[in-house]
C-alpha cells in the first residue's frame, strides 16, 4: 500500500497531526516494509507495512505488553490489518564492542520478566502456522533453522541440537512472545 495513502488515512483518523509529513525509510526489517515519521528532525512514529496476519500479530503483542516501558506504543491499527503505528524508539542493532551479556540481562530484566501466560487455548508457535506442542514447533524451527545454516555447523552439532530438543520435557505455560 503507498504509504502516502496510509499518511492520508491516519490524518483523518485523527492518529497523527497533519504537521507531520517527512518520512525516512527504515532498513534492516525481515520481511516488513517500514518508515519513520519525522516531527521536524525528531522521529517520532514508525509505519510498519506486512502481511495482515503478521500485523495482527504485533499489534495483539503490543497491546499485551502495553505496561512494558521498553517496547514501543501502539498507536493505531488499520482495520484491515494492512500495517500499524507505533511510537519510535530509539537504539541499535550492531553490537559489536558492545557487551552482550549486559544486554541479554537487561532484556531478560526489563521486558522477559514482564510476560505473561496466556490461555490454554492459544497454540504455539506462529499464528498462520500453530503447533499444539511446544517440542513440535521447536522441533520444526530447528529443521528450518538447520536448512539455513547447514554448511556452518557440522552435521553432528545439527542432530546434536535436534536431540536435545527432541527430549525436553513438556510445557504447559504459553507466553506471547515476539518473532524479533
Amino acid at each position: 500500500m503507498d504509504v502516502q495513502l496510509i499518511l492520508n488515512e491516519l490524518y483523518e483518523t485523527g492518529a497523527l497531526e497533519s504537521h507531520m509529513r517527512n518520512l525516512k525509510p527504515l532498513t534492516g526489517g525481515t520481511s516488513s516494509k517500514v518508515v519513520v515519521v519525522m516531527d521536524g528532525t525528531k522521529p517520532r512514529y514508525v509505519i510498519k507495512q506486512n502481511d495482515p496476519a503478521v500485523v495482527e500479530a504485533e499489534a495483539e503483542f503490543l497491546h499485551t505488553y502495553v505496561q512494558i516501558e521498553k517496547l514501543s506504543s501502539l498507536v493505531y491499527v488499520d482495520p484491515l490489518h494492512r500495517y500499524l503505528v507505533y511510537t519510535f524508539r530509539s537504539g541499535f542493532t550492531q553490537y559489536h564492542g558492545r557487551n552482550k551479556s549486559d544486554l541479554l540481562l537487561r532484556l531478560a530484566t526489563e521486558v522477559i520478566s514482564h510476560y505473561k501466560p496466556c490461555g490454554e487455548e492459544r497454540h504455539y508457535g506462529y499464528p498462520d502456522h500453530p503447533f499444539v506442542e511446544w517440542r513440535d514447533f521447536l522441533l520444526h524451527r530447528t529443521k528450518e533453522s538447520g536448512k539455513i545454516i547447514q554448511g556452518v555447523l557440522p552435521r553432528e552439532n545439527h542432530w546434536f541440537v535436534h536431540t536435545l530438543v527432541a527430549e525436553l520435557p513438556q510445557r504447559n505455560i504459553k507466553y506471547l512472545l515476539h518473532g524479533d
